[in-house]
């Protein structure tokens, strides 16, 4: 590449009819001027360039590292999301579960007492008031329980889980006192 300095002594042949010295002369300073204004323009842009570039690439991977955090948070999210989604299933789940339990026991305790109240009543004629106030109550927790809310109920929590052994709520029923229950 030419420099400004080359254009100044650059060093014509003389002629007969040539051109007039001094204006090739202010003409090649005028260029050369020109020329290094360029030149200089040119390397202050270069170096722009460069230095716009590399902040380019700073910024492009500062943007990268937000994209891939903002994905990883968002994963996050719907991590979370997803293990309370099963947590809270596994919650509700268990407590229909228990709730059938605990229905089935009540039921059984209902069967007892009925039972009990029956053997009582042929074995004990002389108690027979305190029985019958006795046999109300139970009537009106066997309606509760054998509603048709209660049973619909039991179908509906029956339906949404497993019960995989119906014999193991009968024998941890079995267990219960009947004395304790009348208590």
């Amino acid at each position: 590449m030419i420099t400004g300095m080359e254009i100044r002594n650059q060093e014509f042949k003389k002629t007969l009819r040539g051109y007039s010295e001094t204006e090739v002369r202010n003409f090649l300073a005028e260029l050369a001027r020109d020329y290094e204004n360029l030149y200089s323009q040119n390397a202050n842009l270069k170096e722009s360039v460069q230095r716009l570039e590399s902040e380019l690439i700073k910024y492009r991977k500062i943007e990268e590292t937000m994209n891939n955090s903002l994905i990883f948070a968002q994963q996050a999210a719907e991590d979370l999301k997803a293990n309370a989604r099963r947590e809270a299933e596994l919650i509700i789940g268990s407590s229909k579960k228990r709730i059938v339990e605990v229905f089935a026991v009540y039921q059984e305790v209902i069967k007892r007492l009925n039972l009990f109240n029956a053997e009582l009543k042929s074995q004990m004629g002389g108690q027979m008031e305190m029985l019958e106030k006795n046999q109300l109550r139970v009537e009106e927790l066997s309606q509760f329980f054998y509603s048709q809310d209660v049973n619909e109920l039991m179908e509906e929590l029956a339906q949404t889980i497993d019960i995989t052994d119906t014999d193991a709520t009968d024998t941890d029923a079995t267990d219960i006192d009947i004395k304790d229950a009348e208590e």
